[in-house]
C-alpha cells in the first residue's frame, strides 16, 4: 500500500443507543453441569452491543502494534524482521474500522428514520463524539506543542492546516499525490468518515430498505472496478488509498450488513453464508499480506468483504457463544472504549518519540535488538493508553454526556 506507514483509519463510532433500548428476551438455561447458557442474540437494533466494542478493541490493537512496529529495523534481528512482516496485517484495520462504522451508523439511522429530529439529532451526536478531541488535537499539535517544545515536526501540517480544519485533508492528499501532513497524515480517514456522516443520513432517509440494499451492492461493485482502473496510473496512487470516493465501499459493506440484518435474510442464512466465505477470504487476505504488493487496490475490496463476513458472524452469535465471550473480555472492552483517543494520539506520539530517540535516552544501544524493539512498543503502548484515558475522562466524556438531550 502506498506510504503504508500513515494509512491508519478513523476508529469506528461507538455503538450508540439510538432510542431507549427494548429489553432483550433472554433465554437462559442450565446445562447438565449447571453452567449458565444464554441463547439471546448479541445484537439488537436500538441497543448497545458490547461485543462490537470488543471488535473495535481488536482493531485498535492491530493498528497500534502495526504503527509502532514500523519503527523496527528488520536488519537488526531476524525476529524483528519476521514480526514486522506479519504485523503488516494490522494495516488492514482501516477496512475493519470503516465496515464497523458503516454497520453501526446505518443501524442507528434505520432505527431513528421515522423519529422527530432525525437529521439534527444524528449530526449533533456525531459532532459531540468526534469534534472535541479532533479540534483539540489540532490546536495542541499545530500551536501548543510547537510553542512549548520548540519542535519543527509539525511545520508541514501547519503549513497546510486549512485542509485539516475543514476535513478535506484526504482531498488535498489525492490532488497532490503525496502524504503532506506529516504526523497528522492519519487524519485522512477522519475526513472520509465525516463525508460519510454528511451524506449517508439523507441517503437512508430517502431510500427504502430494498433500494438502500441495491445501492450498497452497486457501490461495492462500481467502486471496486473504478478504483482498480485508477490504481493502474501512478499519478492516482494516493487517491486510491485515501479519497472518499475510493474508500466508501467498505462503509457500504457495513451498511449492507445492517440492512440485511434488519430487513433481509434470516440470521441462519447470514450465518451460513459467512461461514462458507470466511475461509476463502481469510486465505486470500493472508496471501495478499505476505506478498507485500498493492495488487491495484483490490485488497481494499478483499479485506472489506472479509471484515463484513467477520462482522456477520459476530452479530449472529448468541451471548453464550465462545466468540461472544471472547469479545467481552475486559481488556478488549477497555481498548474499544478508548480507541478513538488512541487513534488520534498514536502518530503524533511516535513522531515525537521515534525508536532511535527512546533507545538513546534509555541507553539501550548495547542491548539485544529484539528486547529493545518489543520494549519500545510496550512503552509507547502504555503512553498511548494513559493519554487516551486522560483524554476520554477530561475532554470527551463531558461532551458525550450531552448526547442524552439529542436521543
Amino acid at each position: 500500500m502506498h506510504s503504508a506507514t500513515h494509512a491508519i483509519p478513523l476508529i469506528a463510532p461507538q455503538a450508540e443507543i439510538a432510542s431507549p433500548p427494548k429489553k432483550a428476551t433472554s433465554r437462559v438455561a442450565l446445562d447438565a453441569n449447571n453452567v449458565t447458557h444464554d441463547d439471546s442474540p448479541v445484537w439488537r437494533f436500538g441497543s448497545h452491543c458490547v461485543e462490537l466494542d470488543g471488535v473495535r478493541g481488536i482493531a485498535i490493537l492491530l493498528v497500534t502494534l502495526y504503527r509502532f512496529m514500523k519503527e523496527w529495523d528488520p536488519s537488526a534481528h531476524w525476529g524483528l524482521a519476521l514480526a514486522k512482516k506479519y504485523c503488516d496485517f494490522g494495516e488492514r484495520g482501516v477496512d475493519l474500522f470503516f465496515v464497523l462504522s458503516g454497520f453501526l451508523i446505518t443501524g442507528i439511522l434505520l432505527q431513528t428514520k421515522s423519529s422527530p429530529g432525525y437529521f439534527k439529532n444524528f449530526m449533533v451526536r456525531r459532532a459531540l463524539r468526534i469534534f472535541p478531541l479532533y479540534f483539540s488535537a489540532l490546536f495542541i499539535c499545530l500551536f501548543l506543542l510547537p510553542g512549548l517544545m520548540a519542535t519543527e515536526v509539525f511545520n508541514l501540517p501547519r503549513s497546510n492546516q486549512a485542509y485539516l480544519w475543514t476535513y478535506t485533508s484526504n482531498i488535498y492528499m489525492a490532488w497532490t499525490n503525496s502524504w503532506c501532513f506529516g504526523p497528522l497524515d492519519h487524519f485522512w480517514s477522519l475526513a472520509v468518515e465525516e463525508h460519510f456522516y454528511l451524506v449517508w443520513p439523507a441517503v437512508v432517509f430517502c431510500l427504502s430498505s430494498k433500494a438502500l440494499l441495491r445501492l450498497t451492492i452497486g457501490l461495492v461493485v462500481v467502486v471496486g472496478i473504478v478504483r482498480t482502473a485508477f490504481a493502474m496510473r501512478p499519478e492516482f496512487g494516493l487517491a486510491v488509498d485515501s479519497l472518499t470516493l475510493f474508500r466508501c465501499d467498505a462503509l457500504a459493506l457495513g451498511a449492507m450488513l445492517a440492512v440485511v440484518m434488519k430487513n433481509g435474510l434470516t440470521v441462519a442464512s447470514v450465518n451460513r453464508f459467512a461461514q462458507w466465505t470466511l475461509p476463502v477470504l481469510a486465505l486470500a487476505g493472508l496471501m495478499v499480506v505476505l506478498s507485500g504488493k498493492r495488487w491495484m487496490g483490490i485488497p481494499h475490496t478483499l479485506f472489506g468483504c472479509l471484515w463484513m463476513v467477520v462482522m456477520a458472524i459476530v452479530v449472529t452469535r448468541t451471548r453464550s457463544h465462545r466468540l461472544s465471550q471472547l469479545l467481552r473480555i475486559q481488556g478488549l472492552q477497555w481498548l474499544g472504549k478508548y480507541s478513538y483517543g488512541m487513534y488520534v494520539i498514536q502518530l503524533p506520539l511516535v513522531t515525537l518519540l521515534p525508536m532511535a530517540t527512546v533507545v538513546s535516552w534509555l541507553q539501550w544501544d548495547g542491548l539485544n535488538p529484539l528486547f529493545s524493539g518489543f520494549a519500545y512498543v510496550a512503552i509507547l503502548m502504555g503512553m498511548t493508553c494513559a493519554l487516551a484515558l486522560v483524554s476520554y475522562h477530561c475532554l470527551e466524556k463531558p461532551f458525550l454526556n450531552l448526547k442524552k438531550w439529542f436521543a
